[in-house]
């Protein structure tokens, strides 16, 4: 039987949701309420949905073997993610993240607390997801929304992960038949997909949201999910995309097919 997490050696913050927190972390715990708050107001007017029931629980490394989760890849890297094993789900966020994640700067942090509250709020949208479809279909959507909430709270311009889009600079280089090595459609989940290939597949997808948002207006993505909230059993690639150039406007299903790594 798993071990229960320790809350009753947790301090908390009751308002706008429940913090869990460590004794040492409250400057901590508040800069995250501060963040989410912050956030959810621009979501809820974005989105027009209320923030979604949930609790942060911030926690100290000596208790992280024991937060609720439902994937090995949640824990294995220490990074801010959400779970639905709690009622309500508990967005979880480590003191300490994974050095794969690189420089860990406040707009970093935030980035990745933006991306698993944007889940939350699409989360709590009573229309239905596909049934099927291709990984990229739902995962674009929460990179997009979280770069721009990181570009309006945080003065972010352009990318918020420079120093891991240096590092992993090959992976933007096309080959021969003008494509990435890994493109954000042809990507998947294996079981013996490493951290570092997953890795590469985010920072195409915020490459993807960052040119977006360069050249668009966060008003796509309403009219992107009601293409793509609405009753589909299946949805193919090419179809997901024909839903995103047809959300964007005229001529961008030609632009799109034009970036490399996409």
């Amino acid at each position: 039987m798993p071990m229960l997490f320790p809350y009753d050696h947790y301090e908390m913050l009751n308002e706008p949701f429940t913090v869990y927190y460590p004794a040492s972390e409250e400057v901590l715990a508040r800069q995250i309420t501060e963040k989410i708050d912050k956030a959810g107001k621009q979501l809820s007017n974005l989105l027009h949905i209320d923030l979604p029931d949930f609790e942060v629980l911030l926690v100290d490394m000596e208790d992280w073997p024991l937060v609720p989760h439902s994937e090995s890849e949640e824990v294995d890297a220490p990074h801010p993610y959400i779970t639905d094993l709690t009622a309500p789900p508990t967005l979880v966020v480590p003191t300490e993240l994974d050095p794969i994640f690189g420089d860990i700067t406040p707009e970093k942090f935030a980035f990745m607390l933006y991306h698993e509250l944007t889940v939350a709020y699409l989360e709590d949208d009573p229309r239905p997801w596909p049934e099927v479809a291709p990984l990229w279909a739902d995962e674009w959507q929460f990179k997009f929304i979280s770069l721009w909430l990181s570009q309006q709270l945080d003065g972010v311009q352009g990318l918020v992960n420079k120093d891991l889009h240096d590092q992993y600079s090959e992976a933007f280089e096309p080959e021969a038949d003008g494509k990435t090595p890994v493109t954000v459609r042809g990507f998947d989940w294996y079981d013996d997909t490493t951290p570092e290939e997953y890795l590469t597949y985010e920072l195409l997808l915020e490459q993807l949201a960052s040119d977006l948002l360069a050249r668009y207006d966060i008003s796509l993505i309403q009219r992107f999910l009601n293409l793509y909230r609405n009753e589909h059993p299946e949805l193919l690639s090419d179809q997901v995309t024909k839903m995103l150039a047809e959300a964007i406007g005229p001529q961008s299903e030609e632009w799109l097919e034009e970036l490399v790594y996409f």
